[in-house]
């Protein structure tokens, strides 16, 4: 593997930990803002619950997105203060595992578990409500409707396919670039006017 000064692994770790602590102030600030929006106006006795914060799925909706953003750049900071043109580890095999699984669980967990359930608690895309009516002349005559909870499904299934492909990609980007970085001959040192060093027989 191409050899990494200690100047740029510095500048990797100065670089991820900002991205770590940015990525913490928009997961827990958009997790906070999702939690307050999405509460109930009123409690048990009828009494207001914070009048002055603004309520609705958009607001939350927006929060958690916030929050789904923070999360990946803190991620994101991991694997760049950690585990970016390092030799790899046990403990930065392990780091890399929890950053894997982690982004994994998000795209194949959460983000589809949140898509129902706006779709089907908040939007109510259920059977009987109908999204597209195809007009009979185009079907010899036969009147076809699709439903709204029809295209739920069918954003819910593209969406995996999409991101299983895209995942697939890369994954086998990754292991190109250390194939490439371990064939890499090694940088030749320079002089002080960035010419190559040339050493002299005797």
């Amino acid at each position: 593997m191409a050899e990494t000064t200690e100047k740029e692994i510095r500048r990797y770790q100065l670089i991820g930990t900002l991205a770590i602590v940015l990525g913490l102030v928009g997961a827990i600030g958009g997790a906070l803002i999702a939690h307050f929006t999405g509460l109930s106006e009123t409690d048990a006795l009828g009494r207001d619950i914070y009048p002055a914060i603004p309520r609705g799925w958009i607001f939350e909706l927006i929060g958690q997105l916030i929050s789904l953003g923070g999360t990946l750049v803190l991620l994101g900071g991991i694997t760049l203060a950690f585990l970016y043109k390092r030799s790899m580890t046990w403990a930065r095999a392990s780091i890399g595992a929890f950053v894997f699984v982690s982004v994994m669980m998000i795209l194949f967990g959460v983000i589809p578990n949140q898509w129902l359930t706006l779709t089907q608690s908040v939007w109510e895309w259920t059977p009987q409500k109908i999204a597209v009516t195809i007009p009979p002349w185009l079907l010899l005559n036969n009147e076809i409707s699709v439903s709204y909870a029809a295209v739920k499904d069918i954003v819910s299934g593209t969406y995996s396919v999409v991101v299983l492909g895209a995942v697939a990609v890369a994954m086998y980007q990754w292991q190109g670039w250390q194939q490439r970085a371990q064939t890499a001959p090694p940088p030749q040192p320079v002089s002080t006017y960035g010419r190559p060093l040339s050493k002299v027989e005797k």
